[in-house]
């Protein structure tokens, strides 16, 4: 039963960081043109950014839901360790494999920022953006 209300909770957790993650994007910051009376230039007036606050809710949302599950499963840090066995080597495996896949989504998400602000400068060069 512990193991059912366990899984619901994490689900429950990781529905709502999804929601919010969700709704992060979708709150992105928006910019009006307003024209200086005093001075005769424009400027960029933004709106309220509530979207970084819907991303660090979703992130703790999801990191509570990893420590829920690490202390339910005394995984490494939180009790006492498993026995030597077949399963502690599978979770110190999983484990590994895990932090090696995220380090790989790391280094890709990094190439890729760095293609896209290549292709930004390039498209910078050729047009001509209004004051804002």
């Amino acid at each position: 039963m512990a193991s059912k209300l366990l899984l619901v909770a994490v689900f429950v957790l990781d529905l709502i960081a999804f929601g919010l993650a969700v709704a992060a994007e979708q709150r992105r910051s928006t910019a009006k043109i307003v024209q200086d009376s005093e001075v005769n230039y424009n400027y960029c007036v933004y709106d309220s950014d509530i979207s970084t606050g819907y991303g660090v809710g979703a992130f703790l949302f999801l990191m509570v839901s990893q420590a829920l599950v690490m202390a339910a499963s005394k995984c490494f840090c939180c009790g006492k360790g498993l026995n030597p066995s077949g399963s502690r080597a599978w979770a110190v495996i999983l484990f590994i494999v895990c932090w090696y896949v995220n380090f790989i989504k790391f280094i890709a998400v990094i190439i890729v920022d760095f293609c896209c602000f290549i292709g930004y400068l390039n498209f910078v060069s050729q047009v001509v953006f209004p004051d804002c």
